[in-house]
């Protein structure tokens, strides 16, 4: 609802009965143009009264004639375009007002309101930043400024604290803005102190239930399980029985219950459990998280991760980013990682999302691109190049792909068959309308921006990007993920690409879409493709507790039919289930030749505890077995990246975890697999000059009646990359007939008989 803010005289019931008008009844005749202003402005406040806008409106247009400088004239225009939701006409009278009186403040708040309204963040934090610095004791000001801070994006919560106690300090009894600050102090990480300033509210309010459920998260992040689940308790008493707030709060209870007893639900009383519709599945598969004890496990908010050997000892080394933070280049010595960021000249603080690998110089090392901005504040991404020796130099500026847009994720490709590795950047996704970009790649060490000529330019809110020849004609194909939907699926054909996600079935989920990947699901030799969703944390829930398939956002299976045509296969097998996956990736992590998916999930409020899940394909189905592998990490993941690290046969893989907010902070995760008694391949292709790596390539794997086929790739899921060679489970088979690779130049070569349970390199003829 809106505000009159006439003037020091207007009362209070004519303020109140300009905000319950819904229409108005002009009278007959304007008044005179010689009527006296203060006159006019007395008829203006009494059409006011009698909520007849219409006719208030023209009277306040005659004074603001008379004197432009009229400042309650100019606001009362305003207000009065603002309560026909005439949003953008109200800004010139309040800009206009501002002018005219400098030294008061209700024009320039109501301003910055109504660019809330507009969603233009940017000139609201501004605004409110010059508001508050000029009127301090302000406090509806105080209190939006703070407000928007612990919201927006880039989230500020230290500087929304600052605000909170400011307000404080002139009112240390407002209860919001004590609530506020204990909020802020969640967020970045006090939770100590937070947890003391929410129970000295609830010493005033103690039935409250948004301060008993902040208070039991606080108790939470501490692992002070007792203490949360009495938290948890009274945060349930005091919600009545029908409320849509209680699952959440169960199944937090659930969680902190289980930490303290290991067992559940134990001793707790009926309305306070929860029941659960997929319990644990046993797991054929176990894993070990040798983070701390390897030396990888940074606490960066782990976005992206990339795979590689990037000092070419022959050992696979592993670089991530995240949030404003250093870099992590780990290089593989024996059973541990040497951290190298001072040797690999890493010293940028900003972080990054994507991390994604390739040599796109062809000098025979791998190079590092990763985006940043998003929804961090504005920042170019970075191309780092390797100089063979670990160590890298950013080279975007003069590579031409520095991007300063809003990036999220980009994904290496060769989409113009010149053998030259092209890139691909998923922009706007802030709402910049910021087009997505390609960067062709010249071979000279420079790229040209040519996605709107090959018709990929896409402006909505990009967010994953994948590449895979779906229809197995030579070139790669491009799926964008928009997390406002609708999704793209972008046929390559040659010079130009067709967008026919609609006629191919694969335009959804239209809101929530995170990461795609392209891999074969069914072993029937065709790329099928995953969408991962980010879920609302209640949803999230209803789907952890009930068996429906129908959600706002749920990930979807799209299995290829052949003649650019898909159908969602999701429910049938198992995985139309709503989760927090801003991450996703897939690997065989059971080596029985059918592909699994390892989801990352959370989200950005910081009483989501949501398991991460690792669904392993049995017959047509998947099923979750994060639980009993060792994979069910509450931390918020994001970056997903698989490799045989240690050479012996089996698939490991490493998370990057770590929230929206400062303090929600995790070690990433490397997961070692202990292995299963199954044979396995690992193929490792060098392809002709200038694509190493092969970057593109697919093989066939053929063993009796059963078929795999796989694609090397760099990017997908939340911008990471995998290893580049190719792993292939074998169940019990102990030969394979013959392997065909389809090189990306055209060429095509077959292999076999190969012995199994070992790696296999293929060096593309020239």
């Amino acid at each position: 609802m809106f505000r009159l803010l006439l003037s020091p005289q207007a009362t209070v019931a004519s303020a109140v009965a300009l905000l319950l008008c819904a229409c108005s009844t002009p009278e007959q005749q304007p008044p005179p143009l010689s009527t006296p202003i203060p006159e006019l402005y007395e008829r203006a406040m009494a059409l006011v009264a009698r909520t007849e806008l219409d006719s208030a409106q023209m009277v306040f247009a005659d004074i603001v004639r008379k004197d432009s400088t009229q400042y309650t004239a100019l606001l009362g225009l305003a207000e009065i375009n603002l309560r026909k939701r005439r949003l953008d006409a109200a800004i010139p009278y309040l800009q206009r007002a501002i002018r005219a009186e400098p030294g008061r403040v209700e024009a320039s708040f109501q301003l910055a309101q109504v660019y809330r309204m507009l969603r233009r963040e940017d000139d609201a934090r501004d605004l409110l930043k010059k508001i508050v610095d000029k009127f301090p004791t302000y406090t509806p000001a105080c209190m939006a400024y703070a407000d928007l801070l612990m919201t927006d994006a880039p989230p500020s919560p230290q500087g929304a604290l600052e605000q909170y106690e400011a307000i404080l300090s002139i009112e240390p009894d407002m209860e919001r803005a004590r609530a506020g600050a204990a909020a802020s102090r969640l967020r970045l990480g006090q939770f100590a102190q937070a947890a003391q300033e929410l129970r000295d509210l609830l010493a005033k309010k103690p039935n409250d239930p948004h301060l008993n459920f902040l208070l039991a998260t606080s108790l939470h992040w501490q692992q002070a399980y007792p203490e949360a689940i009495s938290a948890y308790k009274q945060a349930l008493d005091v919600l009545p029985t029908a409320s849509p707030l209680r699952p959440m709060r169960q199944w937090n209870l659930r969680l902190a219950y289980l930490a303290l007893h290991g067992t559940y639900p134990g001793e707790l009383a009926p309305r306070y459990t929860i029941s659960i519709a997929y319990p644990p599945s046993p797991s054929a598969v176990h894993f070990s998280d040798i983070a701390e004890a390897t030396g990888v496990a940074k606490r960066d908010r782990g976005r992206g991760i990339a795979w590689g050997d990037f000092d070419r000892d022959g050992f696979l080394d592993l670089f991530t980013v995240g949030i404003q933070t250093s870099h992590g280049l780990y290089l593989q010595r024996g059973e541990k990682f040497l951290s190298a960021n001072e040797s690999a000249g890493f010293h940028d603080t900003r972080g990054g999302w994507s991390a994604i690998a390739a040599d796109y110089d062809s000098d025979g090392d791998l190079d590092l691109y990763v985006t940043r901005d998003a929804w961090e504040g504005g920042a170019s991404n970075s191309l780092y190049e390797n100089d063979g020796q670990a160590h890298f130099d950013d080279r975007a500026v003069a590579a031409g792909v520095d991007d300063p847009a809003d990036s999220f994720t980009a994904a290496w490709g060769d989409v113009d068959a010149d053998g030259w590795l092209d890139l691909y950047v998923a922009d706007g996704i802030t709402g910049s309308k910021a087009a997505n970009k390609l960067f062709l790649n010249s071979g000279s060490g420079h790229f040209s921006e040519k996605a709107g000529e090959r018709g990929i330019d896409d402006r909505s809110k990009s967010l994953g990007v994948a590449f895979g020849d779906y229809d197995s004609d030579g070139d790669l194909d491009l799926y964008v993920a928009n997390v406002a939907g609708p999704n793209r699926l972008y046929r390559n054909d040659g010079k130009r690409f067709a967008e026919i996600a609609v006629s191919a079935g694969v335009n959804r989920p239209s809101s929530g879409s995170y990461v795609p990947f392209f891999f074969d699901s069914d072993n029937d030799g065709d790329l099928d493709l995953f969408v991962s969703a980010m879920a609302y944390y209640e949803d999230f829930i209803e789907s952890a507790t009930s068996t429906a398939t129908s959600y706002r956002s749920r990930a979807h299976l799209y299995r290829n039919d052949g003649g650019d045509r898909f159908h969602e296969h999701a429910a049938e097998s198992g995985l139309a289930r709503a989760f927090g996956a801003m991450g996703a990736g897939f690997g065989d992590v059971d080596s029985d030749g059918m592909i699994d998916i390892y989801l990352a999930n959370g989200g950005p409020i910081m009483a989501r505890f949501e398991p991460n899940a690792l669904f392993v394909h049995r017959g047509d189905t998947y099923i979750d077995v994060a639980a009993d592998a060792g994979v069910d990490n509450l931390g918020k993941g994001h970056g997903v990246a698989f490799a045989d690290y240690d050479a012996d046969g089996d698939l490991d893989f490493y998370v990057g975890l770590g929230g929206h907010y400062p303090g929600d902070l995790w070690p990433n995760s490397l997961y070692r697999n202990e292995g299963v008694p199954s044979h396995w391949l690992s193929i490792i292709l060098q392809g002709r000059e200038p694509n190493r790596n092969a970057v593109g390539a697919q093989v066939v794997l053929y063993s009796g009646d059963h078929m795999q086929r796989a694609e090397i790739h760099s990017g997908g899921g939340f911008g990471s990359s995998d290893s580049f060679a190719l792993e292939f489970g074998l169940a019990a088979r102990t030969r394979v007939d013959s392997l065909h690779i389809f090189w990306p130049s055209g060429r095509t070569e077959q292999h076999g008989p190969l012995e199994v349970d070992r790696i296999h390199r293929f060096t593309e003829a020239k």
